[in-house]
């Protein structure tokens, strides 16, 4: 659909900076067709076309679904310290060409954003590059230097409990929090603040012993032998359950709030134990599904091989915590890599860098399952949008198309088809861990605060558009 602009001279005062006209707004509670109004960057009202003001600018959206501004909770920017993987303006630009208005990025860099100078230095250095709004999370590592973080403007903070069995990137060794006493430290820390901890969980040791013992010690090293490693639940396996275990148990007692990371990358028992959580003791406990866990196929796993470290064995389950409300929203993992880094990994891929892409391509696998009847769009404007917004305490702000609401759109074409392929990336990796993969719908716009960002595939923003987003215990002087 064209960019239109509207003219009427007579009364500029009163036009809006925006309207987006007839597309079916989609919002958790049901979906209607209806024209949203755009000043000042914020949602000023949704309306009919009667009440209607002129407008600067104009989007025709007859047939279009405006949803709110689509959240993508766990990308690894690489930035600052290993910016020839990705920095934050490649990796924010594929999100906006895969209809992100809002991200969360990690904290595995170089220096790692653990106290309050290295986290400032992260701020700044990341601020002129983004083009779509963002937060940071605080790493967990001290827990002296938790309150700082969460002042600073922390989303959260990020425990690694986990080291990799070789001691590889993207798991920077003293980063593992794998001291129960440090995680209940942290835990402490962050209840004594209400800020949120956001944990990847494991048993490092354990799945170092399985794993060197059944694959490495036995020269199983492959792409196949890692695949076969994963699904037997060595690799990203049951040392995750384990460590579950042990966080919600601390995580109980100390009254932290958990965000589990990496669901469906674990063994199906972790469903259970979080349903448990919530149901059983009343606790603060949210996770977040990968979709790779749902859509990863095992022939795509082997077509693409070291350059996806997951794939969909478990499936079903997945889908099921999405209806009993074990998952509290969906991501697609961004955790990119060379091609330089990861091909080693046909021939050993315990020994490279494990990843998978899924800035640009997230978005659009999730829409393509609504035409496949797995989700409806209010369950999409729900998990993708309105529950990160509430979970990461930026909620109405964010995640509503609702007036007062910055004006956050994904606006998307539910008979658009696309293949994806790594030319058409815009990841720094140069690749895609879906090529191949075709779908059957595709977000067309992206608009941040009002401005559109992506328009039918082509970045019209400008880096240094988008603004950090402080968490909500933060204290802005």
């Amino acid at each position: 659909m064209p960019l239109t602009a509207t003219s009427q001279p007579e009364n500029n005062m009163l036009k809006a900076d925006l309207v987006i006209r007839g597309g079916l707004v989609v919002k958790p509670s049901g979906s209607s067709i209806a024209n949203i109004v755009v000043r000042d960057g914020m949602i000023d009202e949704i309306c009919g076309d009667v009440d209607t003001p002129p407008a600067y600018r104009v989007i025709e959206a007859a047939g279009l679904h405006v949803f709110p501004g689509m959240w993508h909770v766990h990308v690894h920017f690489r930035e600052p310290g290993h910016t020839y993987k990705e920095d934050f303006e490649s990796g924010s630009r594929a999100a906006a060409a895969g209809g992100i208005t809002m991200c969360l990025d990690m904290t595995n860099n170089t220096p790692h954003p653990t106290t309050l100078e290295s986290f400032e230095q992260k701020k700044e250095l990341v601020a002129p590059k983004a083009h779509i709004d963002y937060a940071l999370y605080g790493g967990g590592l001290y827990p002296k230097t938790v309150s700082a973080l969460a002042k600073a403007g922390a989303i959260g903070i990020k425990i690694f409990n986990t080291r990799h069995i070789k001691e590889i990137y993207p798991y920077i060794s003293e980063l593992g929090v794998v001291d129960h006493g440090v995680l209940y430290e942290l835990f402490e820390a962050a209840a004594d603040v209400g800020i949120l901890t956001a944990v990847h969980h494991d048993d490092s040791e354990w799945c170092k012993r399985l794993t060197f013992r059944d694959y490495i010690d036995a020269g199983r090293v492959d792409a196949a032998a890692y695949r076969e490693a994963y699904q037997k639940g060595y690799m990203y396996g049951h040392g995750m359950v384990a460590g579950l275990a042990a966080s919600l148990y601390y995580a109980r007692i100390t009254r932290a709030r958990l965000h589990v990371l990496h669901l469906g990358v674990m063994p199906v028992d972790a469903y259970e134990m979080i349903r448990h959580a919530k149901a059983h003791f009343g606790q603060d406990v949210t996770a977040e599904l990968e979709t790779a866990a749902l859509l990863m196929t095992l022939e795509q796993a082997q077509k693409v091989g070291p350059n996806a470290y997951l794939w969909a064995h478990s499936p079903e389950a997945g889908w099921e915590s999405i209806r009993n409300g074990v998952a509290d929203m969906l991501v697609g993992e961004h955790a990119p890599h060379t091609l330089d880094d990861t091909q080693a990994g046909w021939q050993d891929n315990f020994s490279v860098p494990l990843g998978i892409t899924g800035a640009q391509e997230f978005i659009p696998l999730i829409l393509n399952e609504v035409n496949h009847g797995r989700l409806t769009v209010e369950d999409v404007a729900r998990l993708c949008a309105e529950a990160p917004a509430r979970r990461f305490g930026i909620y109405p702000r964010k995640g509503a198309i609702e007036p007062g609401a910055d004006a956050d759109f994904t606006i998307a074409n539910m008979k658009a088809h696309n293949t994806f392929m790594g030319k058409d990336m815009h990841s720094r990796a140069g690749h895609t861990s879906w090529e191949g993969v075709s779908v059957s719908a595709m977000p067309v716009y992206t608009i941040v605060r009002g401005q559109i960002v992506m328009d039918h595939g082509q970045i019209v923003g400008a880096a240094g558009y988008g603004r950090f987003i402080p968490g909500p215990q933060a204290v802005i002087s």
